[in-house]
């Protein structure tokens, strides 16, 4: 979010400080997530049936915008294998339920792409799902364990590739600054209508004016929008979720379909290709959950489980070095997750029996509501009150999902500029 709105304002003239707690951009949430461009199939729940309309129109824009603001081309950001959604017994919704919502997902996918002009990663896509043949599904989901599945033309993106092609964008725009390894304490609206912004690099405390400013954070968010005396519209849940990314040697005959189970709390699978997966379990890589607390202090309770600091920080400069370690650290807990999710996706089982490395990454989500998906009633099975509000000459966030901070970017950067003009 933060990356997309400084290139945006830069691009149009203004002067930018990007300022990040990590010493590069895009290194929490941004990085360790599952790239997915929702088109809101996993939204059946939403009673308003609003949600999916919004995420959509930010998976269709969403490689047409970063072209515009980094040059970049759809094939760059990596696309995945297509999305299968597999329906187990236990499933909120009936899979004739799920089926009509698809039905109701793709005619408004239709419906933007003609009024839009965009098109899902530049492809001319005639029809988004079709529900697989008993056959088909047989072939690639357990029968004892689901009722069907579903094959769509969603796909996820690569993290790290949106990243890289972000982060360097940044760093080679003349008009924007990047403030890396500082912490944002708080801020406070100035009598003139400035922002002072109150921060800390290396214990050393600072305060500086802006004319105007944009909270991107997402763990921190709440914290800040407090600090400013900015009115809670709560209540919101945070999570840390644990993201498993490995690679393990091609063979041809395997066939790891990109899943994600619905509508409940279960899981994903992206295959990348190329032997590169990315692995999440949902009961298992959720390590972490609060209410209306700052999400930072998560952090703290998940590191009680993972590699000692000490040992991170030594090898944070030798990436391989640093995977090979978290494959040891780590083991029982990549092999739950892939024993979990072969349950249903008997394919999976492979990995247990190859060679592989694979990196443990997680972040903070930040959203609305106080219950888990595991609640049918949860506020989470929608996210449609998403996006930038402005308070006078501060702008606060709520990104929603990876797939609509573009959209959501190029929205707050029309806002400041009506702001400042």
């Amino acid at each position: 979010m933060g990356c997309c709105l400084a290139l945006e304002l830069a691009q149009q003239g203004f002067k930018i400080d990007l300022i990040d707690l990590d010493p590069a951009p895009m290194k929490g949430a941004s990085l360790h997530n599952e790239g997915k461009l929702h088109l809101g199939f996993v939204y059946a729940k939403d009673p308003f049936r609003t949600t999916h309309r919004l995420l959509l129109r930010g998976s269709l824009a969403f490689s047409r915008i970063l072209e515009k603001l980094t040059g970049c081309s759809p094939d760059d950001l990596l696309p995945s294998h297509p999305f299968y959604y597999f329906v187990p017994h236990d499933s909120q919704l009936s899979l004739d339920e799920i089926h009509d919502y698809f039905q109701i997902v793709e005619e408004d996918i239709q419906e933007e792409i003609q009024c839009s002009g965009d098109s899902y990663l530049g492809r001319n896509i005639n029809r988004f799902f079709t529900l697989n043949s008993r056959g088909v599904h047989g072939s690639l989901f357990s029968p004892d364990q689901t009722v069907g599945s579903f094959r769509t033309e969603e796909v996820s993106v690569s993290p790290a590739a949106v990243a890289n092609i972000l982060t360097q964008a940044v760093k080679h725009h003349q008009n924007i600054q990047f403030i890396g390894n500082t912490e944002i304490l708080a801020a406070e609206m100035l009598p003139g209508g400035e922002i002072r912004i109150d921060s800390q690099y290396n214990k050393t405390l600072s305060s500086v004016a802006y004319p105007c400013v944009a909270n991107c954070l997402w763990e921190g968010k709440l914290k800040i929008d407090q600090s400013i005396g900015l009115p809670d519209p709560g209540p919101w849940i945070s999570r840390y979720k644990a993201t498993i990314n490995l690679s393990v040697p091609v063979v041809a005959k395997i066939d790891i379909p990109s899943a994600t189970g619905i509508l409940g709390s279960y899981g994903d699978v992206v295959n990348h290709g190329n032997g590169l997966y990315y692995i999440s379990w949902y009961p298992l890589c959720k390590m972490a959950q609060s209410v209306n607390e700052d999400g930072r202090l998560l952090h703290d309770q998940v590191h009680k489980y993972a590699i000692p600091r000490i040992i991170q920080k030594a090898t944070s400069d030798y990436p391989s070095i640093s995977k090979s370690i978290s494959s040891i650290f780590h083991q029982k807990f990549f092999i739950e997750n892939i024993s979990a999710l072969a349950v249903y996706i008997p394919a999976l089982k492979f990995l247990l029996n190859k060679k592989r490395v694979f990196d443990l990454g997680g972040g903070v989500i930040l959203a609305r509501g106080s219950s888990d998906i595991d609640d049918p009633e949860s506020y989470l099975h929608q996210r449609a009150e998403i996006g930038p509000v402005a308070y006078n000459n501060y702008l606060t966030i709520d990104t929603g999902k990876y797939c609509t901070a573009p959209l959501f970017a190029i929205k707050a950067a029309g806002m400041i500029k009506k702001i400042l003009s």
